[in-house]
């Protein structure tokens, strides 16, 4: 399976966001405290039922805080073994639970307004006190709600949010209360007191129910904003490398979002070009959201512009194999005739070279309709083979005489040098290893026919000589060389 390379986002220490999430609840803790106590003694003595049901919600509220608190201070913690995305899911839990909380008790404020408004007139003191609490009220509502909300979203606390919601709420009720109170006080309509109980009642009961849902869109990982999966599209398929978008999914939990998308990348890409576009895909999204922790899947796929020699090489490559000296010839039916050289590990029995290489054709055959007839050249593996270098006394009389054979076989060779032999422990293969000077002036395909000349002249005077790999390097000059080893196949140094 193709590897999936994930990263997360730089964030702030979590000590430094904790402690600021948490600095913004205590004192939105202590604050209802005070306004719950204030609300309830005035609430009391004036028998308005406006300012008792705001001290019932005050009484709510505190619940909430210490809800919020608690949340708060769980959502920090890091991703553990038994939470590995995080515990950011009880910010959204804390939501639901100041919700159903807020509405239990605009509900409960509600069912007594309409009882008094159907059981008659009842007497309501309106004093200075009254006034005094709901101004008093009003403005620790609001600016709290403020802070709560600026701090909320900072850090993309569901839970901070929710409660500066509620507050902005609560200052919105007292303000409806301090209107039906002027109205009991000076045009004599008593009943106003609960008719601001309802209509308040039925602000928060709207308030409470989106929170609700917004809680529950949270627990459930609906993900509301729809621009959002268009705009990560556009970011995603628009990065060079990238074939095609299969699958993008995204879900919060607290602070974070976490992004997961699927692509299809050319089956012909080095792993280290895969690598980069990944990470060029994964900083594009960090880049659109910043909050984001992102995982990318990527799945290899043969593409429109991949040339018939690379598909070979994939559908061999299937098997563990490379191919060499790979050849496509157009034939007079207009098909196409392909030869290649395979190697196998020494040992390799023919019946099963065979059966592979039936598997490779019957492969070549359906990514490739337009090959024809298949002819393939079996060997014994060559290659990463560790050869130890010849340390018998004839070597130097040897390689003396194979300089002297390679320096007299062109006169555009400068020099010689760098001559070493190397044989296996079965003293079965011997490899002869030399580089020659060239001239700088010569073209690449002269020096190319030097150094073939070079080897056929090598292999004729030393036949026990199995593999002859020969270097050639531009005189004075050590960045350039050209390089022919003894199977007649140029060969990069």
């Amino acid at each position: 399976m193709p590897p999936t390379i994930s990263s997360e986002s730089v964030r702030l220490p979590e000590p430094r966001l904790s402690a600021e999430k948490l600095q913004a609840a205590w004192i939105s803790l202590v604050v209802t405290a005070v306004l719950l106590a204030a609300k309830l003694i005035v609430g009391l003595a004036t028998s308005s039922l406006a300012i008792l049901s705001l001290a019932a919600e005050s009484g709510i509220d505190l619940a909430s805080v210490l809800i919020t608190v608690l949340a708060v201070r769980i959502s920090s913690i890091p991703p553990d073994e038994d939470h590995p995305y995080g515990h950011g899911k009880f910010e959204s839990l804390s939501a639901l639970a100041q919700g159903l909380l807020l509405l239990g008790a605009t509900l409960w404020i509600v069912i007594h307004a309409v009882t008094h408004l159907t059981g008659g007139p009842r007497a309501v003191t309106v004093n200075a006190w009254s006034f005094i609490v709901l101004a008093f009220s009003v403005g620790l509502d609001f600016w709290r709600g403020r802070l709560l909300r600026a701090t909320g979203k900072q850090h993309r606390s569901s839970a901070l949010e929710a409660s500066a919601l509620h507050f902005l709420s609560d200052a919105l009720s007292a303000i409806v209360a301090a209107l039906a109170l002027l109205l009991v006080r000076f045009a004599g309509f008593p009943e106003a007191d609960d008719w601001a109980a309802i209509i308040v009642g039925g602000f928060v009961a709207y308030l409470s129910v989106r929170l609700i849902l917004e809680a529950i869109d949270g627990l459930t990982d609906r993900f509301t904003e729809t621009g959002d999966y268009d705009r990560l599209k556009a970011i995603v398929e628009q990065t060079p490398g990238v074939e095609k978008v299969t699958r993008m999914r995204m879900r919060t939990g607290g602070p974070t979002t976490f992004v997961e998308v699927s692509i299809l990348l050319s089956r012909v890409l080095p792993l280290s070009a895969i690598e980069r576009i990944v990470a060029e895909v994964e900083r594009s999204i960090l880049h659109a959201f910043p909050h984001a922790e992102v995982t990318v899947h990527w799945r290899p796929v043969r593409t429109e512009y991949e040339r018939p020699f690379e598909t070979i090489k994939m559908v061999i490559a299937e098997h563990g194999l490379l191919p060499h000296n790979t050849e496509l010839s157009r034939m007079r039916d207009g098909q196409i005739e392909l030869d290649y050289h395979l190697e196998f590990r020494p040992g390799e029995m023919l019946s099963h070279a065979g059966d592979v290489t039936k598997d490779i054709e019957s492969r070549i055959h359906e990514e490739l309709p337009q090959v024809g007839p298949i002819f393939v050249h079996l060997e014994e593996e060559r290659s990463d083979r560790a050869l130890p270098q010849i340390e018998e006394a004839g070597q130097g009389p040897m390689l003396e005489r194979i300089g002297t054979a390679a320096q007299q076989s062109n006169a555009l060779i400068r020099s010689v040098c760098d001559m070493h032999l190397f044989r296996d422990e079965w003293n079965q293969n011997t490899k002869l290893v030399l580089t020659v000077e060239l001239s700088p002036d010569l073209s690449l395909h002269d020096a190319h026919e030097i150094v073939t000349a070079v080897e056929g002249t090598l292999r004729r005077e030393f036949p026990e000589l199995s593999r002859i790999v020969i270097q050639s390097r531009i005189a004075d000059r050590a960045d350039a060389t050209i390089s022919r080893d003894g199977t007649g196949r140029g060969v990069r140094p």
